[in-house]
């Protein structure tokens, strides 16, 4: 009656005031129950699909104009102002469909580890090891050569000379050098002493001898030369007489000669000291060799030569057509004669001893000299 604008005014209030049903709100309430393990938490993280259909047909009919006032509570009342008569058919058909799908989700929490300190460990009793006893272990130096010494240092061939040396060492050697260095004689010594030889006369004019000092296994050495002073000289001077040449036997002995060269080759021929020799010489090999004279001093080969070269002559006829040169025949080996024949006479001069297989040395005309090794064949050089 308050609401209205007449106090006289009647107003029928209705006996029936039918609420809206209220709408139900699903609210899950999810309690997880998490898992718990010594190293870590898992916490679910649910996916949650609503899936809600509402469909409202409400129906009214009124013989007023109403403006009501409603709230929708759980609680509300409703007082409209107006007479009405509502047909409410709602039609409601909720249709909810709830997924639940846990998704685990890993989160680590920080355990505490106890870590259990270690057990005191008592240090171990400190033990007193006294230190060994040097033990002295002599080191044996090396010996030592003090003097090393000949009673000459130039001596006439096959004569004595006697070595004095001193050392310190447990053993001693003296030992003859060839130009080579290497030993060709060892006479065994006393550490500290003296030794008399007498010199060789086969290793030319300079002869060189070590004294060698052992000791523990270790050695050392001095060395020294003695020449060699010949009572004759080389025809063709000293100088040009090969380093490991002896000295000359005797006087160089002259007699008749004869050379003359070829297109490969040279020979000669030497009537002195008993001597009545021809030496055929080839350029292949530096090789020799020699025949006694078998020329009767008339007969001569005279098989043509090329139209620029000579044949063999005289006795030199008669060994290149009879004999054979160190390697086939000497037409193949020499060839053709390349001059004519030298009669100039010709000086031979043994080395050490005459004959033999001593060397020996045969001029030629020009002031050359040729050395051959020894013996009726061998080896030749020119030393002049």
């Amino acid at each position: 009656m308050g609401c209205t604008s007449s106090p006289d005014a009647v107003v029928d209030i209705p006996t029936l005031a039918q609420l809206p049903t209220a709408t139900i709100t699903h609210t899950p309430t999810l309690t997880l129950t998490p898992s718990d393990t010594p190293t870590a938490t898992w916490t679910f993280s649910p996916t949650v699909t609503y899936t809600r259909t509402f469909t409202h047909t409400p129906t009214y009919t009124a013989t007023t104009t109403l403006t009501p006032s409603q709230t929708l509570s759980p609680t509300a009342t409703s007082t409209p102002t107006a007479t009405f008569t509502p047909t409410f058919t709602p039609s409601f058909t909720p249709s909810e469909t709830f997924t639940f799908t846990p998704r685990p989700t890993l989160t680590s929490s920080p355990t505490t580890t106890r870590t259990a300190l270690p057990t005191l460990t008592p240090l171990p009793t400190l033990t007193f090891t006294p230190l060994p006893t040097p033990t002295y272990t002599p080191t044996f130096a090396g010996p030592t050569v003090f003097s090393f010494g000949s009673n000459y240092q130039s001596i006439l061939p096959r004569s004595s000379v006697t070595f004095a040396f001193s050392s310190n060492g447990d053993g001693g050697r003296l030992e003859q050098l060839n130009n080579a260095g290497a030993i060709v004689q060892v006479f065994p010594v006393f550490p500290t002493g003296s030794y008399s030889i007498i010199a060789p006369d086969n290793y030319g004019r300079l002869l060189t001898y070590r004294f060698v000092a052992t000791r523990a296994g270790i050695e050392a050495a001095r060395t020294l030369q003695i020449s060699i002073t010949c009572p004759t000289n080389w025809f063709f001077g000293d100088q040009y007489a090969p380093a490991n040449a002896g000295c000359p036997a005797a006087l160089a002995a002259v007699g008749d000669g004869r050379f003359q060269t070829f297109e490969r080759g040279l020979m000669l021929f030497v009537n002195a000291n008993g001597l009545n020799r021809i030496y055929g010489l080839q350029d292949s090999g530096s090789l020799y060799i020699s025949y006694a004279n078998g020329w009767d001093g008339t007969t001569i080969n005279n098989t043509p030569s090329p139209s620029d070269r000579l044949i063999p002559d005289q006795m030199f006829n008669w060994v290149y057509y009879s004999t054979l040169a160190p390697i086939g025949s000497w037409r193949d080996t020499l060839g053709w004669g390349t001059i004519s024949i030298n009669t100039d006479a010709r000086s031979i001069q043994w080395e050490n001893a005459i004959g033999g297989t001593n060397p020996f040395y045969i001029d030629a005309p020009g002031g050359a000299v040729y050395r051959f090794s020894g013996g009726e064949s061998g080896s030749w050089a020119r030393v002049k």
